[in-house]
């Protein structure tokens, strides 16, 4: 959480606040039947044969459900049959015409390009009134994505469910895998050389997803199923389509010794090495057959100057070689999941970063807005699975992470102010703030700070720059100014509020623990500093009636320091937050509960003022 705020009032105003809450099982729709057989075939292939019934008991399930998708890739996947149609509340069924079923193109990342051979079947269910139900049976047929195996992942709706079952028929030269979390098993059935597993899915109710909670498959009902012995086998099979295509060639290895001529330490090459790929091979999406697991030859991702990050880590990772320094991919789930799934499932990775064993160091050259050895809020503290070794490892927790800050607001007697100040941030927000810089247009740049004081509920205009000195990779200062139409309500008596950062600083970074009053979920932990001092000088006419009482105070998660002093006219307010780091990246709700104390406590002090009047 403090990665995302404390950082840099810069950005803050571009990253999402923390995701919101989820409602849980929604009682608009029952899921009268959602069922799926699994006819897997020794070399991994299967028959996916599924039947839904959907109960529409309110009118806003008319729109959520009234089309219904089918998900195939254009290369791995044929629909084999496909039957559907609405069944009136009288009984009567209408049925769903072949015009009825349309295709539609796999819609393109907002994130980033995307190449991509999806595509849906869209079910567009005819005569749809509250009291039908929406009916639909299909079977599709899919190679396997690494040849010999099968994974599956399966999660429920949040619907309230009245039958669901998952049945996998297996032949007996594949061992099937399981963890079943809210799953119940049915004795296992043997015949002709093959056995039948099935879950029944408990139908319990479902809580909301909380608010900044890690992901619902990390502690919620789950079904995962894999024919992998383990993870090192997962491995071997994705290192097969990596090997040669990482091998550095003449091309590759006159680039890399170009780019690290004059540059003798190992480390320093690396980052060199990193930061290019970062900084000219682009980001795109690639999904095309199995390009969602295989990468493209190093040489070519070079020629293209663009690949997804399978193709990322496959070219750095020949550029390192070239230069004598060996790496490996890692696998990783870059989003709000913690957890390894017992059972090595494909789908418990996301994303490909590169790990270079002689250095201990991990860096994502597809994170563009991160320098060379620095990892994304979503990579810190994670399981990885290395493809050369097989062996599972962890990603840092611990990354550089602090600001320091310091402002001053000359008060005028009308109640406006001028307000000027500079910002350093050390650690992974230096390059962060330099890249949305650079790639902020001069429209957006001109009414930054505007916009940072309307967040603080003030009105003004400004300017922000940031330092031109680059000599420090892993440092960034900036300077600010403006002029504040009202601060203060003079004469008075009026409460000031005793900002000490506009924006993203220590009240935002408070704040962000607690977009929830009471957990029952894990959510991520963090751990940064921040250090902040602001200045305000009053008119003579004007004198402090009263100001804040310091607040110190210190647990396992927080250290938490505030001071104020009265010198003449100026009241000087001084902030210092160290989120600790406690050994772990999730937290449980006992954590949440032994927090909140000095979570309110250090807010009562953000949200404090200096009680002034005129004389």
């Amino acid at each position: 959480m403090m990665q995302k705020t404390v950082l840099a009032f810069v950005i803050s105003a571009l990253i999402p606040s923390v995701q919101a809450a989820q409602l849980g099982d929604d009682p608009a729709t029952l899921i009268e039947k959602n069922n799926v057989y699994y006819r897997i075939e020794a070399d991994g292939s299967y028959l996916a044969s599924n039947e839904v019934q959907l109960l529409l008991r309110e009118e806003r399930a008319l729109q959520q459900e009234g089309q219904q998708y089918i998900y195939l890739n254009k290369q791995l996947d044929q629909l084999v049959s496909l039957e559907a149609y609405t069944l009136k509340a009288d009984g009567r069924k209408v049925p769903v015409t072949p015009e009825q079923i349309k295709t539609q193109a796999d819609p393109v990342s907002s994130n980033a390009p995307m190449f991509n051979d999806g595509e849906y079947k869209v079910i567009v269910f005819p005569d749809l009134a509250v009291g039908d139900r929406a009916y639909f049976k299909y079977s599709r047929k899919r190679q396997p994505v690494f040849p010999g195996y099968f994974t599956s992942t399966t999660l429920p709706e949040f619907n309230p469910h009245k039958e669901s079952t998952a049945i996998f028929d297996v032949p007996d030269s594949l061992a099937l895998k399981v963890e079943a979390h809210g799953y119940v098993a049915v004795p296992a059935l043997a015949a002709k050389g093959r056995k039948v597993y099935e879950w029944r899915y408990g139908l319990k109710p479902k809580d909301r997803i909380e608010a900044g909670s890690v992901a619902y498959i990390d502690y919620g009902d789950r079904l995962q199923v894999s024919t992998f012995k383990d993870y090192a086998e997962l491995a071997k099979a994705y290192e097969q389509g990596v090997a040669e295509k990482a091998k550095p060639t003449p091309k590759l290895t006159a680039l890399a010794k170009e780019l690290t001529q004059g540059v003798s330490d190992a480390r320093s090459k690396a980052m060199i090495l990193s930061d290019w790929v970062r900084q000219n091979i682009r980001y795109v999406a690639i999904y095309l057959g199995r390009g969602g697991v295989v990468p493209h030859a190093a040489e070519d991702v070079l020629s293209n100057r663009y690949g997804d990050c399978k193709d990322h880590t496959t070219l750095l990772e020949a550029l390192l070689a070239a230069v004598d320094i060996d790496s490996t991919t890692a696998l990783i789930n870059n989003n709000n999941s913690y957890r390894l799934p017992e059972v090595p499932v494909v789908g418990a990775f996301n994303h490909a970063i590169t790990y270079i064993p002689s250095l201990d160091l991990y860096t994502d050259s597809t994170a563009a807005a991160l320098g060379a050895g620095f990892l994304g809020p979503g990579e810190r503290g994670k399981s990885v699975l290395l493809t050369k070794s097989g062996h599972l490892a962890r990603t840092p927790a611990l990354q550089k992470s602090e600001a320091q800050s310091q402002m001053q607001f000359v008060l005028q007697e009308s109640g406006a102010a001028q307000l000027m100040g500079t910002q350093k941030l050390l650690g992974w927000g230096a390059e962060l703030n330099r890249y949305v810089f650079r790639n902020m247009p001069e429209t957006e740049q001109a009414n930054m700070v505007k916009n940072l004081l309307l967040r603080s509920g003030l009105k003004g205009e400004g300017t922000l720059v940031l330092d031109a000195d680059r000599t420090q990779r892993d440092q960034q200062g900036l300077t600010f100014k403006a002029q504040i139409e009202s601060y203060a309500a003079f004469p008075g008596p009026v409460g000031m509020p005793t900002l000490s950062s506009l924006s993203g600083g220590v009240a935002d970074a408070i704040t962000s623990y607690l977009p929830e009053p009471v957990r029952t979920q894990p959510f991520p932990c963090s751990s940064g500093k921040a250090t902040e001092e602001a200045s305000y000088v009053l008119p003579n006419n004007v004198k402090v009636v009263s100001m804040p009482k310091p607040v110190k105070l210190e647990d396992r998660y927080f250290l938490y320091n505030a001071s104020y002093k009265l010198e003449g006219q100026k009241v000087s307010v001084k902030r210092e937050l160290e989120v600790k780091s406690i050994g772990q990246v999730v937290c449980m709700p006992a954590d949440f509960e032994a927090m909140l104390p000095s979570l309110k406590t250090m807010l009562r002090d953000a949200k404090s003022q200096i009680i002034v009047e005129g004389i």
